[in-house]
């Protein structure tokens, strides 16, 4: 692990070289991972898709043979045969997580240097908060954002499940304890990974859309 954080923090350092700022290097290693990461994403995305799918014909199959159990276990037998059970999305989440971890702790380190960056004029050093708190409520709201999907008549063809009120509360409580604790340096890396996760997922539900219209 620590191979990886001083090998990230050396890419920031040399990002920094050419831009001249520690902010827009931090912006840029970010938005780089997340694109790396994307096949990933995109993987565990239609693993999820696939195992939607299985529960739906779980459940169609249950009601239709719910007075024949052998005959119910022996369609179902043939269903994960046919469609199988892989794990992938769970894989490819693991897998993302100890690379986030080495970028933060790498942007930690990196942020010691205590320099301004002309992404936040108003913050005299990434090692300090954001006082004005204009950074952690940006964060905030981009960490929001997907909760809103739901609502968008475009994307009604996929009755995306709307999060609850207590669910939405406890997601804005536990961000919040965290965007308003943590350095410039490290919210700027929160802000960016959050926007690129926004966005990624509004385009998936795009393409989904699209497919279902296509199907239809």
């Amino acid at each position: 692990m620590d191979i990886l954080v001083r090998g990230m923090k050396q890419v920031i350092e040399w990002i920094y070289g050419f831009c001249g700022d520690y902010g827009v290097a931090i912006v840029l290693i970010t938005a780089a991972i997340r694109v790396l990461l994307l096949p990933l994403n995109v993987q565990q995305r239609k693993q999820m898709e696939k195992q939607q799918e299985i529960s739906r014909e779980v459940e169609r199959l249950k009601e239709k043979y719910k007075n024949n159990q052998q005959k119910m276990n022996v369609e179902l037998q043939k269903l994960y045969q046919e469609k199988g059970t892989g794990t992938g999305g769970c894989l490819m989440s693991f897998l993302q997580l100890p690379i986030m971890v080495c970028l933060y702790n790498a942007i930690r380190l990196t942020a010691a240097a205590g320099t301004a960056t002309v992404l936040l004029p108003w913050v005299s050093s990434l090692l300090v908060r954001d006082k004005t708190l204009l950074l952690p409520i940006a964060t905030l709201i981009v960490q929001l954002l997907p909760q809103t999907f739901p609502y968008i008549r475009y994307f009604k063809a996929l009755n995306l499940q709307k999060a609850s009120m207590p669910m939405v509360l406890t997601l804005l409580l536990t961000n919040s304890m965290f965007a308003f604790a943590i350095p410039s340096g490290v919210g700027l890396y929160y802000f960016t990974s959050g926007l690129f996760g926004a966005a990624e997922q509004l385009a998936f539900h795009i393409l989904a859309v699209r497919k279902t219209a296509r199907m239809a």
